[in-house]
């Protein structure tokens, strides 16, 4: 982290953390010819700050499908596995929804899965980004596979605390077997890969559908671009991006929606979280 940058959020120290498993992927990818960028927040925060946003308490990176695959095959073939752990979440043939790199010896609840005895450890989010069909129909149907995935996420996370008819539906959700229709969600989700379409999206995650689309021209390369001490990468037209994503980008918002935007409950950056049961971490069990 720069010296100079105020630690007005009391979470430098985590974001110093969060950095260095960034450059560790950084690096990853550049020496095996695997294309990555930084998405949502952390692409604003790369444009508008040269770094994290201040309050921000993690970091998320774009990886297509073919290269999110060679991610997993080389990390798995020479990755760094003593210091980190590559964890798939809703995972089923190869697919999944998404995967975090965590640092081993380190500590990092959110409330919503402090109770899983999974790692628990600091982590960069990688979220895939996919062919969006051009057919309107189409769109709409991988849309809602999507979204029935993060219910069904939620649901098996026993989050009931919404409001109205979000309520409702996750508690319904929860009757359902654990890994219902996981691998068909995911397969209708995956379907478009190798087509060529006009956008890519990411409705596995909490963009609705229009700002959840992305023109395909905004990620045809990728640029580097200061990254508090460090350079990562960035869409190629990342400008376009973020103004189709946010609007007005550069506007801070207000102190509500900053602390929705925040994810860590406790961290700890050099004591590594314990589960509840020896042994091994049972994510099989309760990532999906």
């Amino acid at each position: 982290m720069r010296k100079e940058t105020p630690d007005d959020w009391g979470i430098k120290e985590l974001q110093n953390c969060i950095l260095n498993i960034a450059q560790y992927i950084d690096e990853f990818c550049l020496n095996n010819n695997i294309d990555y960028c930084l998405m949502g927040g952390s692409a604003l925060g790369a444009v508008r700050h040269n770094g994290f946003i201040p309050w921000d308490d993690d970091l998320d990176v774009f990886m297509t499908p073919d290269n999110y695959e060679k991610f997993r095959k080389q990390f798995r073939l020479k990755g760094d596995k003593q210091k980190y752990y590559l964890q798939e979440l809703g995972a089923a043939d190869g697919r999944l929804i998404t995967a975090k790199v965590r640092l081993n010896q380190s500590t990092y609840i959110e409330d919503a899965i402090k109770d899983w005895d999974i790692h628990h450890g600091v982590y960069v989010d990688i979220f895939i980004l996919h062919k969006c069909p051009d057919n309107s129909l189409s769109r709409k149907w991988q849309y809602f596979w999507a979204k029935y995935l993060i219910v069904k996420g939620l649901a098996n996370k026993r989050l009931g605390e919404r409001s109205g008819m979000m309520n409702f539906v996750i508690s319904c959700f929860k009757l359902l077997p654990k890994r219902f229709l996981l691998k068909y969600g995911l397969k209708q989700v995956y379907k478009y890969r190798n087509q060529c379409t006009e956008y890519l999206c990411n409705f596995l995650g909490k963009a609705l559908l229009k700002n959840g689309m992305y023109k395909a021209s905004y990620f045809s390369s990728v640029k580097r671009h200061q990254f508090e001490t460090i350079e990562l990468n960035v869409a190629g037209n990342v400008e376009a991006f973020l103004k189709e994503r946010f609007g007005d980008y550069m506007k801070i918002p207000d102190i509500k929606r900053i602390r929705y935007e925040q994810h860590a409950l406790e961290w700890d950056v050099a004591k590594s979280f314990t589960p509840r049961k020896k042994g091994i971490f049972a994510d099989e069990k309760y990532l999906f």
